[in-house]
């Protein structure tokens, strides 16, 4: 017989067959298998085989709930061509369109109404090069809670069915993000549902398994159909690492001080002149297509600190580390790396502190100095606020779950344990580093490392 008859064959057949042939030729092997009779095939496991065939059908997200989340999560921008979805080719991926393609292959969303189907709002968007620690997107899903909560646990995957526990927690909302046709809970309805113990879907393992180390999702929070992630923020902190040691620009030379160091506290001084509501279109990129009509920003707090180099490390000179803590209520087109630039230009000693006055004074620089703004590789969006009580941030619930799942969910064996990712991409990170040193060190035999001009000079 040709492979192909054997197509439609049930498993009981193929394991009848091959027992009889073996029984045959065990008795005369020089009998051809053609000549050995074909046992009589079950009807039964015939029409059993066809029916589970039929049974099978494509998954169909809109027969589930859905309800709207909140997803915190952190990632390494030097990877990514930036944080916002593009339908155009880029060089490299979008953080969005990777984090939308986890979200599809976990089937809690429909891939095919894309970003714009699903309700999506972002917190704050971050260019090529810039990291996020503690972004916030808020999107609908599919949930395990509601009324056809029954027929999802019938046809989804086992790991689809573990959860964590659910929350009466809820946020205010997104104006301009229409829901799909299945509502969420109202704040009355998720108490009802936390009452009757219903698991939810386990949101953090589910995309984490999918999602590339780069990328970690945190935390969720149920929220209110009408949340918005960039509208109900209150505030935004952004976080700048820098070295003193090292010239912000290769075209940067400092100016002759204290062992050649960036002058640190003559940055702070001009960082602290940046609180308060000033107009900031000195220190943004003025883009006329954005139709920015009003400047001003809120700045609440902005300070220089040195980072702990214990539990850190320095840079690769060896020279300590410094980061720039600047938080508001928004900010403007590349406005923290033009504020960094222009710290650079006061730590270099090439402006006075007092340059921060003068360019907050659009009365009096009515047209932006030029100069060229920070690197985006040091600046990281490090938390977004939200009113207080109006999420209610959770991880996924390793004792709901079965063994497997709890492991994967997070145990200290985990490959997708949180804490082991960082703690991995650390000592990567370190070794790089090290790495780096050592490559510094071989072109010294060829290059003099540039040395800093003395006062003695």
């Amino acid at each position: 017989m040709s492979p192909s008859a054997y197509a439609a064959w049930s498993k009981d057949d193929l394991i009848a067959r091959i027992q009889s042939l073996e029984a045959v030729l065990a008795s005369d092997p020089k009998i051809s298998p053609e000549k050995i009779p074909r046992p009589q095939t079950s009807l039964t496991s015939q029409d059993s085989a066809k029916k589970s065939k039929k049974e099978r059908k494509p998954f169909d997200i809109n027969a589930y709930p859905k309800r709207k989340i909140a997803l915190k999560f952190c990632y390494a921008g030097w990877e990514y061509n930036g944080l916002a979805y593009q339908s155009d080719p880029t060089p490299l991926p979008m953080v969005e369109a990777v984090l939308l393609k986890a979200l599809a292959d976990c089937r809690l969303i429909d891939p095919e109404v894309g970003i714009d189907g699903c309700g999506w709002s972002r917190c704050g968007r971050t260019d090529k090069g810039v990291s996020g620690a503690g972004q916030v997107v808020a999107l609908w899903v599919r949930s395990a809670i509601g009324a056809k909560a029954s027929a999802r646990k019938k046809n989804s995957p086992v790991e689809d069915v573990e959860a964590s526990e659910e929350s009466s927690a809820v946020v205010p909302g997104d104006a301009v993000n229409q829901p799909p046709a299945v509502p969420a809970a109202t704040p009355s309805e998720s108490t009802q549902q936390e009452d009757t113990n219903q698991a939810e879907l386990r949101y953090v393992a589910m995309l984490n398994a999918v999602l590339p180390r780069s990328i970690r999702v945190l935390a969720w929070s149920p929220v209110t159909d009408d949340f918005d992630a960039r509208f109900n923020c209150t505030f935004r902190h952004y976080k700048y690492f820098f070295s003193p040691g090292i010239p912000p620009y290769p075209h940067l030379s400092l100016s002759p001080g204290e062992d050649g160091l960036l002058d640190v506290s003559a940055m702070q001084d001009g960082a602290a002149r940046l609180v308060g509501n000033h107009d900031f279109r000195n220190f943004c990129k003025i883009d006329p297509s954005k139709q920015v009509e009003n400047y001003t920003r809120r700045i609440t707090h902005a300070t220089i600190t040195p980072i702990d180099t214990a539990s850190a490390g320095s840079s690769p000179s060896g020279m300590p580390l410094y980061v720039l803590d600047l938080k508001g209520a928004g900010f403007l087109y590349h406005q923290v790396r033009h504020i960094m630039a222009v710290l650079f230009l006061i730590g270099a000693r090439l402006e006075s502190p007092s340059i921060v006055d003068t360019l907050l004074d659009a009365q009096r620089i009515t047209r932006k100095p030029v100069y060229e703004m920070a690197d985006g590789l040091p600046l990281v969006l490090w938390d977004c606020g939200y009113p207080e009580g109006s999420l209610s941030w959770r991880v996924d619930d390793a004792s709901s779950a079965n063994p497997a799942s709890a492991s994967r969910a997070g145990g200290p064996q985990s490959a997708h344990n949180l804490y082991y990712d960082f703690d991995l991409l650390s000592s990567q990170s370190r070794t790089k580093m090290v790495m780096t040193e050592h490559f510094a060190k071989a072109a010294e035999v060829f290059h003099s490392p540039p040395r800093p001009p003395s006062n003695d000079a």
